[in-house]
C-alpha cells in the first residue's frame, strides 16, 4: 500500500467505502462521518455493530476512491475493544442501500 498524497475528500466521495485493516482485513463499510472539532471520526458499519475510528493521519494510511477502498492502521489496543471483522462475502446495508463486495 502506498501512502496517500491527498488527504481531504469530500463526505460523498468516501461514503460507501470498504474499509480495512492493516493485515488487509476488512472492517466494514464508511457508512458516516462525524465531526467533532478537533478531527472527523468515522463510522464503520459491520454484520452487527458500528465501529468508531478517528480519521487522524496516523491512522489513514490510503483513500482510493476510484476502487472504493480504505486502508487503515488500527492503534494499539483497538481491536480489543472492537474485534469483529466480516466475511468478505457477507453484504453491508448503509442509509437503506445494500453494498455488495465484488
Amino acid at each position: 500500500m502506498a501512502e496517500q498524497k491527498q488527504l481531504k475528500w469530500k463526505i460523498s466521495d468516501i461514503l460507501g467505502c470498504q474499509v480495512y485493516d492493516q493485515n488487509g482485513d476488512i472492517l466494514g463499510s464508511l457508512v458516516n462521518v462525524l465531526a467533532t472539532g478537533n478531527n472527523d471520526v468515522w463510522v464503520i458499519k459491520t454484520n452487527n455493530e458500528e465501529l468508531l475510528l478517528p480519521a487522524l493521519k496516523s491512522i489513514v494510511v490510503e483513500v482510493n476512491i476510484l476502487s472504493k477502498k480504505i486502508f487503515v492502521k488500527l492503534p494499539q489496543g483497538y481491536e480489543s475493544i472492537y474485534s469483529t471483522k466480516i466475511p468478505s462475502d457477507v453484504s453491508v446495508e448503509y442509509f437503506g442501500w445494500t453494498v455488495y463486495e465484488d
